[in-house]
């Protein structure tokens, strides 16, 4: 039985629409002749069945940058919602302020740290030839030009970590030249479509507990597994973003999270660890609650 949603007003009063756009210096490539002379060597038949990638600068070189990529994008889908195919996903109105500080120092890190790298990039040039001997070659660095000098705007430009904003739209938004007949109709096909993929959006918060929770019962099921520390850790960052990224209030909703975080977070990780007893037990409370979601979505 999925989520029912009824009223655009919930919608147009309780959530915005939010894009990611993201981008990461690339430094795996291709190297054709290389390939080439594999094949060649290894007399492969089919062009393209085996390709040679080297990287254009150690890993550190871009470490700083790829961590702060990599967390800035878990936080995005931690606590929007999907909602349409052209990448938006939806945020609850509730979670604005905390969400724009946060991504806000995500976008800073990101530009100090790309900042670093474009001042470093003479020497992380040569310290990839030294890495890379006879495979070095200066082509592969199109931001260097003949003359030596860095092209920086190029160079900036392979780096992006922003954010874009709309409203959700309801059939209100319709124009005027329509005739009345045809905004009626219209915008309650617009509405209903809406109200569809904002019961998907208030599912998936309920499908992604439901996956904590499993993984927490199959974790604790038998003392031979081994677990992280993240898997009650996970679930008691979620349980405390749920109320707010339930847009439409639905009590059934806050009330699984309630439950989730009363008798699975009870202990810490350590605890369950060493307490065979007290790791059945939350097992135990796993599957229970796991029954209890059956019917929801």
């Amino acid at each position: 039985m999925g989520i029912k949603i009824t009223s655009t007003d919930i919608l147009k009063n309780k959530a915005l629409m939010v894009k990611l756009n993201r981008k990461k210096f690339n430094r795996n490539k291709t190297d054709k002749l290389m390939s080439e002379e594999i094949c060649k060597l290894k007399k492969v038949t089919e062009k393209g069945a085996v390709r040679v990638n080297k990287s254009l600068f150690p890993k550190s070189v871009t470490q700083a940058t790829n961590d702060i990529y990599s967390k800035a994008g878990k936080y995005y889908y931690r606590v929007s919602l999907p909602w349409d195919d052209q990448g938006y996903r939806l945020l609850s109105i509730d979670i604005y302020t905390e969400f724009t500080k946060k991504f806000k120092e995500f976008a800073n890190n990101y530009r100090k740290e790309v900042a670093i790298f474009v001042e470093s990039i003479q020497a992380n040039v040569a310290l990839a030839r030294e890495t890379l001997g006879d495979a070095f070659d200066i082509n592969d660095y199109k931001f260097i030009a003949p003359n030596g000098s860095v092209d920086q705007e190029m160079l900036m430009n392979m780096f992006q970590l922003d954010l874009e904003w709309d409203v959700v739209s309801s059939g209100d938004d319709l124009r005027a030249v329509l005739t009345e007949a045809d905004r009626e109709a219209i915008a309650a096909q617009i509405d209903e479509q809406a109200m569809k993929k904002f019961s998907r959006a208030q599912e998936h918060i309920v499908t992604t507990l439901r996956d904590h929770v499993y993984a927490i019962h199959e974790r604790l099921c038998k003392s031979e597994h081994v677990f992280r520390d993240s898997l009650i850790g996970n679930l008691e960052e979620l349980v405390d973003l749920i109320p707010k990224m339930n847009i439409a209030g639905d009590p059934a909703i806050n009330e699984m999270a309630a439950e989730a975080k009363k008798h699975l977070t009870k202990w810490d990780p350590q605890t369950l660890r060493d307490d065979d007893q007290k790791r059945k037990e939350v097992s135990d409370s796993a599957k229970k609650i796991l029954s209890n979601m059956d019917g929801i979505i």
